[in-house]
């Protein structure tokens, strides 16, 4: 009976957590209007292995090292790092032709996009406090008392699946939409994705100069 409320509870938290834009939904957006479903679905993928990695990490003990501000400063510049690549990377495209084509290539690259799916999210190490918030959510509302390993495990497959389904519909529903809009459009949502990246980054950047030490991780744990 735990399991049967479990399951569908938890992938209801990860599918409706994955919806708010961040740079794992832009890269999918870009790949699907250009119709690369496949590689859009690896990015989905890539993003939602590396959620339950750190939803095992966080369900398993292993969460302390969000109490080291040093850690989480070394993850902070990492992922401003990677959205200012990522932001660069969408709006240069548009500068020259040979630009363009270099980047159409790395779109249609499929294992390139499992690989950067992978690391968007892994640079993204505070979702481990993700895990351990719902995780004390899911205890409140009495579903389950404590959580032994079976259940863990259930808990964290449960919410990446969710969190994998709603950004493999992203794919497909951003293919449609792609199909009509015209080019001139296109170009403007891929110059706005890229400026979203861009100012998602000052976010980052912001908590790399000012390093949390520890006081929210040590409050859940």
């Amino acid at each position: 009976m735990q399991t049967l409320l479990l399951v569908p509870a938890t992938y209801a938290i990860g599918f409706v957590t994955a919806i708010p834009v961040g740079p794992t939904q832009i890269e999918i957006t870009k790949r699907s209007l250009r119709g690369y479903v496949p590689q859009a679905v690896m990015i989905a993928v890539g993003s939602a292995a590396s959620d339950v990695m750190y939803g095992f990490l966080a369900m398993f003990g292993i969460a302390p090292f969000l109490q080291d501000g040093k850690v989480m400063t070394v993850f902070w510049f990492l992922s401003s790092a990677m959205l200012v690549g990522l932001g660069v990377f969408t709006l240069l495209p548009h500068a020259r032709r040979k630009e363009r084509a270099e980047a159409e290539a790395v779109l249609a690259n499929g294992r390139l996009s499992l690989l950067l799916g992978f690391t968007i999210a892994v640079t993204n190490a505070p979702i481990v406090m993700w895990w351990l918030i719902y995780a004390q959510f899911i205890r409140k509302m009495g579903i389950v008392s404590a959580f032994s390993p079976d259940s863990a495990i259930v808990f964290v497959l449960s919410g990446g699946l969710g969190i994998a389904s709603y950004l493999i519909l992203l794919s497909f529903i951003m293919k449609r939409v792609g199909r009509s809009i015209s080019k001139k459009t296109e170009t403007v949502i891929n110059l706005s994705l890229g400026i979203i990246l861009i100012l998602l980054s000052f976010y980052s950047i912001y908590k790399f100069l000012h390093p949390l030490q520890g006081g929210a991780a040590r409050a859940i744990l």
